[in-house]
């Protein structure tokens, strides 16, 4: 038999043309196939579907699933839930409508996923207007990650407002439509007083590693700190955020890292990476000092770490240590002796939680503003193995209270020969300031500084050295040093300085100095270049005017 299509069009108003009133596209009170009379719906409805999994692929059943419309609608909000396969259907979607579908599931991320149900639906041929999802993978949200986080000086951002992401934390799969997915979970966390931020109710490493991908488009982490003044002098000295941390790291070295903040830059760069056991963030920038060759390009920027004005540390601060990777276990050796070396002096190591950041403490009343001190480091990786060493120093002194210049003493040395308490010719005068003084490298060649000895109505003029420990000069003596010290890279800044009262063939008389009227005056108009540029500097970095004059009494040593 022949069979007879009639199409009705909907604007068509044709008194004996079969209604539909249902929408099902087949004519009412129709029941022979052989006679079906279809009918295009005024209203196309379609259907959106797919398969909510977990990283393991294992079905979550129990899952919501909203649907949103981008237009205007007067139907009610579309929601189910999946089966226990963890498939879900929303039917009578309207055609060619753009929707969003928010899975989500306690104890999961939540996925929201766009997609297009196609305009034909409802049409010929009947129920090819499925909008499918694929299958849909939710990573599990009941783990927590830690993140040390330090500022450039090595310091811990204690107290640092901090927000994580885990992203990508949900995808889709076997998905050929044209469905999209976002997933993230962001949380936020505050620092404690070590900079050590923990984030709960995250991805575990595992379960983002598990969502693969390559780039950006692997499971990972992104970190954000807000501004942060840890020392309180009101300005911000660190913020931003860190490059996306791969999860598959962190589950293949461990579940912490250490994030060295950047400080606030103006010029638009960034922070240059280390590789392999380093310490990459102190307050004590000379620990990191390497000497390069002149042809170097780095020479000029390594030459700075080494200044006295860069490794101030404030009287009570504690000295911080920032390493690329954790350190074992008590492996950490922190020795810190005077400017000559030879004794040591009290430290407290304290480490962090995570093992990577360290403070160290002097004891307060061993310390002196203005003056050397020396650092001796030892530290094994607990990652490979990798043992390092570190020579450094700093001086104690606040950066905001500048100290001026002054004469702490000036003594005399015995002789093998001579009289007991008389400085006789050839005898050593020992001068310290209260604190170092960096002269030019041409000053230790060329003697600028003058000193002259009064006594009575007597005046005698000499030229001083400076003395930068350990020297072996007879005045001194100090062949060695008890411990090793870094004496040649930092013997520039010194707060000794001497000369010898003549010599034994020289006409100068000896001196009575048990009379207590025996002054030493040193001047530094002739110390200090006619280069402003050049000019000696203090432990503060302050230049040490050319009309310098200052005195003090002559003591036995």
């Amino acid at each position: 038999m022949k069979k007879h299509w009639a199409v009705v069009l909907p604007l068509l108003v044709i008194g004996c043309t079969p209604e539909d009133s249902d929408g099902d596209g087949i004519a009412d009170g129709v029941r022979e196939p052989d006679s079906v009379t279809v009918v295009a719906p005024a209203n196309p409805k379609g259907t959106v579907s797919g398969q909510v999994l977990n990283t393991r692929l294992e079905p979550l059943s129990e899952a919501s699933v909203v649907l949103t419309i981008g237009s205007a609608t007067a139907e009610k909000p579309f929601t189910t839930q999946t089966d226990a396969a963890g498939n879900f259907m929303l039917a009578n979607v309207p055609a060619g409508s753009e929707v969003l579908v928010t899975i989500s599931k306690a104890g999961y991320a939540t996925l929201r996923a766009t997609a297009t149900v196609p305009s034909t639906a409802g049409n010929i041929p009947i129920n090819n207007g499925n909008a499918n999802i694929g299958a849909v993978a939710l990573t599990e949200t009941k783990s927590s990650v830690s993140f040390s986080l330090v500022t450039p000086s090595g310091q811990p951002a204690s107290g640092a407002q901090a927000y994580l992401e885990a992203s990508p934390a949900g995808t889709i799969a076997f998905n050929g439509g044209t469905a999209a997915a976002v997933s993230s979970v962001v949380v936020s966390a505050k620092a404690d007083a070590l900079g050590v931020v923990t984030f709960s109710n995250v991805p575990a490493p595992a379960e983002l590693a598990r969502i693969g991908g390559v780039g950006e488009a692997a499971g990972g982490y992104h970190l954000w700190v807000d501004p942060v003044d840890v020392n309180e002098d009101g300005i911000f000295d660190s913020a931003g955020h860190d490059e996306k941390i791969s999860a598959s790291d962190l589950l293949t070295y461990g579940g912490s890292r250490l994030i060295r903040m950047s400080a606030p830059r103006n010029d638009g760069g960034g922070e240059g990476s280390v590789s392999g056991f380093q310490l990459v963030a102190t307050n004590v920038p000379s620990l990191n000092y390497v000497k390069l060759p002149d042809a170097d390009p780095l020479k000029a920027q390594m030459e700075l770490q080494k200044k006295p004005v860069r490794n101030l540390v404030r009287p009570g601060q504690p000295i911080y240590l920032g390493f690329s990777q954790p350190v074992m276990k008590d492996s950490l050796l922190a020795i810190l002796t005077d400017e000559l070396g030879r004794e040591s002096l009290n430290l407290t190591v304290t480490p962090s939680a995570t093992g990577d950041v360290y403070t160290l403490t002097p004891l307060s009343s061993q310390i002196r503003e203005g003056l050397e001190y020396n650092l001796i480091l030892r530290a094994t990786s607990a990652y490979d193995g990798t043992v390092k060493t570190w020579k450094g120093y700093f001086l104690s002194g606040d950066p905001k209270t500048p100290r001026p210049l002054q004469i702490a003493s000036v003594v005399y040395k015995d002789g093998t020969t001579g009289t007991v308490g008389t400085l006789d010719p050839g005898e050593c005068i020992i001068l310290t300031f209260n604190q170092t003084v960096t002269p030019t490298p041409t000053a230790v060649t060329t003697v600028q500084l003058d000193a002259v000895i009064t006594s009575g109505d007597t005046t005698q003029s000499f030229k001083v050295y400076p003395a930068a420990p350990p020297s072996s000069l007879t005045c001194f003596g100090e062949t060695t040093t008890k411990y090793p010290i870094d004496s040649v890279n930092f013997n520039e800044a010194t707060s000794r300085f001497y000369f010898t009262y003549g010599s034994a063939t020289s006409p100068f008389p000896p001196i009575n100095v048990s009379s207590g009227n025996v002054r030493v005056k040193t001047d530094f108009t002739r110390y200090q270049s006619a280069d402003p540029s050049l000019y000696f500097e203090t432990a503060w970095g302050g230049p040490v005017p050319s009309t310098t004059s200052l005195e003090a009494p002559l003591t036995k040593l």
